[in-house]
């Protein structure tokens, strides 16, 4: 219990947790802190996310996702390089990071002059349901246009026109055939990374070994047997740990042999 408690004040003091958003091939270094301690050094590293994926169950529901991440030095270089997902983080000297979340942020499209375009994704769902939509327009006076809506990360999107009405589906380095015919480049994505360090750690873990171990023998019994020599008189006694009763039987069953 002493190591135990060490070592969440140890954790307290010395660690911090930080919350980061970052978009696909972009580099980040540690800025969103969320909770830190009172002697904590913010360690001064820089990670890319190289890439995110995420993937499906046969019925279209999240079965997991993925970001490729990378530890780059003080120039750059990479120096590790781990995919980690839900429940499997990646560890660089005492840092935790850990998958948490992800979003889309916008669409590249390429229009009928070959001009690459980007427009923003908005979310307007929940975070079970999350839908993403964006407006491309037709006129410089944005009153027409088409409506372009996803609701997962496979590689296509809805379009509607102004008037909500559906025109189909959109893959990527597909090209629609329309009075505005457009074609989807990518899709842009971001991931939710959770950093933390906490040194306490293994303080806790090892307290938490001795505690299982100190229970594992308590179950075992242990039973001491005492016999004095006063004079003419003899004096026998006993203790034990556990099974009182039996002792007690067995104590008597000595005594008449």
């Amino acid at each position: 219990m002493i190591l135990i408690l060490v070592g969440t004040v140890v954790g307290s003091v010395n660690g911090f947790k930080a919350q980061e958003i970052i978009p696909k091939t972009e580099t980040f270094h540690i800025q969103n802190i969320l909770s830190n301690g009172q002697v904590t050094l913010i360690p001064k590293v820089s990670t890319r996310v190289n890439d995110f994926w995420i993937t499906y169950t046969k019925q279209t529901t999240i079965n997991q996702f993925y970001s490729d991440i990378s530890i780059l030095n003080v120039d750059g270089n990479e120096i590790d390089r781990k995919t980690i997902y839900v429940n499997s983080p990646a560890r660089y000297r005492g840092i935790n990071y850990s998958q948490t979340d992800w979003n889309l942020i916008g669409l590249r499209v390429e229009d009928q002059n070959s001009k690459i375009l980007q427009y923003p994704l908005v979310n307007f769902g929940n975070s079970k349901n999350k839908i993403w939509i964006t407006w491309i327009p037709k006129t410089v006076d944005f009153d027409a246009g088409i409506i372009l809506l996803m609701d997962n990360l496979q590689g296509y999107c809805s379009i509607y026109n102004e008037f909500g009405e559906f025109l189909g589906n959109l893959e990527l380095n597909e090209r629609i055939t329309s009075t505005f015919p457009i074609t989807l480049v990518d899709i842009l994505s971001s991931t939710g990374l959770q950093i933390k360090t906490d040194p306490g750690i293994p303080l806790i873990y090892t307290g938490f070994f001795f505690l299982m171990l100190s229970t594992l023998i308590s179950y075992i019994t242990y039973s001491q047997i005492w016999i004095i020599q006063q004079k003419k008189k003899i004096f026998i006694g006993g203790t034990t740990t556990r099974a009182t009763f039996d002792f007690e039987i067995e104590f008597f069953k000595l005594i008449k042999t």
